[in-house]
């Protein structure tokens, strides 16, 4: 069996337990889609650039079953959940679509696609991810570092997204059984914790009638064994005092504040329907700012969003020119059928959108050749991640203000004859250059 994976960190959770289930229903795994009987691709349907790479590995799968390299095509994941039977109608060679509510019955699927090739299987139910089946995950990162899943689902409303529609309302995991992973994971030689959920910082609400994520991050950071536990994809409108709090008191939470902003102009942010203000935002940065010295700030932005026009887009270029942000990223306004802003008049022409994105990100270029510059002559702290293939004793790793696979990297050079430092190793490193996103260091002495 070969497994595809597509889309965001939440994706890969689910990918690891199906991957976790097929081992123990006997299936084994390879690498190469071209050596297996049954190809499982779990897509990504967030936005159109996502959707079309996602049709595009169907494709290329499809293109494999004609040749007789594959049996058995399986699609899951959230295009599964949009376009359900219209995947099995509009590509023949695909055998099966599970949603992503039915990530349990990916065996009985498998088994029966081939069993029986004619069939044509559609496992599609109420959207959202069964999301306390941790016991069975097969884990995919390296062994220092793992997401651990506390919730899926979303209760905002954003105008500009599908996600409620492809994965429901909140659901958290009870907090004693992301505990009782976490310490799985660090019995396994995990140090690094990537806390991930639609909206961290609800976490709880459902079960609880209350946000229990500073509960549950100090329960965390006292595991033996965990050095970092990282938060992600936290809302503006759900942080609170205590959350504050606990970034501000636990050494363990990284500094790092993973945050979408989305926009800063009042208007905008009401079209999109965030539930803030941009007063509100910045109060909350500031406040961040002042009492956890050294966080690292990353958000996103939309830019063409309806109605956005010349003075909206200014004051977002404005803002990030002057608000210092560690890590930008932008997303040009994609249309999606069954949102409210898919319906909104005063759509933005492509080539506007894309042009005001281009000029964004150059701006926060400028800005991060200046945040980061300021790391040259610093000794801090590295969690390597692994050697660099082709430049002998060096590895790539990163500050604790820079997260796994979505951030800059920190390239760190061993002592002239010493070997490269090893994956999960923590070295001393004095920065010796910034080159925008990512930092050049020296094992300190």
């Amino acid at each position: 069996m070969a497994l595809v994976t597509l889309g965001c960190a939440k994706n890969l959770v689910d990918s690891e337990i199906m991957a976790g289930l097929l081992a123990k229903g006997t299936f084994t795994m390879t690498s190469d889609p071209a050596a297996a009987d049954v190809a499982l691709v779990n897509t990504c349907a967030f936005i159109g650039p996502s959707q079309r790479e996602s049709i595009d590995r169907i494709l290329e799968m499809a293109a494999l079953k004609r040749e007789g390299k594959l049996r058995g095509i399986v699609v899951a994941g959230c295009l599964a959940q949009r376009y359900q039977a219209d995947l099995l109608n509009e590509i023949p060679e695909v055998d099966a679509v599970v949603g992503t509510g039915q990530v349990d019955a990916i065996v009985r699927v498998m088994n029966r696609v081939l069993r029986s090739p004619s069939s044509r299987i559609l496992e599609v139910g109420p959207p959202g991810t069964a999301v306390d089946l941790a016991s069975h995950r097969a884990v995919s990162t390296p062994r220092h570092v793992a997401y651990l899943r506390i919730a899926d689902g979303c209760d905002f409303r954003c105008t500009f997204c599908i996600i409620p529609a492809l994965r429901g309302d909140l659901r958290s995991r009870p907090l004693e059984s992301v505990v009782a992973e976490a310490r799985r994971l660090a019995e396994g030689g995990t140090r690094e914790l990537l806390l991930i959920a639609q909206d961290s910082t609800s976490y709880g609400a459902d079960l609880y009638g209350e946000a229990r994520l500073p509960e549950l991050l100090r329960e965390l950071v006292r595991i033996q064994g965990i050095e970092w536990v990282r938060v992600h994809y936290t809302h503006p409108k759900t942080w609170s005092e205590a959350l504050i709090q606990v970034f501000e008191e636990e050494v363990k939470i990284c500094k790092y504040v993973d945050i979408p902003l989305q926009h800063v102009t009042d208007s905008m942010l009401r079209r999109m329907r965030r539930e803030v203000r941009r007063a509100d935002m910045e109060r909350l940065i500031e406040t961040l700012r002042s009492r956890i010295p050294g966080v690292a700030i990353r958000t996103h932005f939309i830019v063409g969003f309806p109605g956005e026009t010349e003075e909206d887009f200014t004051e977002l270029l404005g803002y990030v020119r002057g608000a210092e942000l560690d890590h930008v990223g932008c997303f040009a306004y994609s249309r999606e059928d069954g949102t409210p802003a898919g319906r909104m008049k005063e759509q933005i022409p492509e080539r506007l959108k894309l042009s005001r994105r281009q000029a964004l990100m150059t701006a926060q270029k400028k800005v991060a050749t200046s945040v980061w510059g300021r790391w040259v002559g610093r000794t801090v702290p590295v969690l390597v991640d692994g050697p660099v293939a082709g430049r002998p004793g060096v590895s790539v790793g990163r500050v604790e203000q820079q997260g796994y696979e979505v951030d800059g990297v920190t390239y760190v050079r061993a002592a002239d004859g010493a070997p490269a430092p090893e994956a999960g190793a923590w070295v001393r490193v004095r920065i010796v250059r910034a080159r925008e996103y990512d930092l050049d260091g020296e094992v300190a002495a």
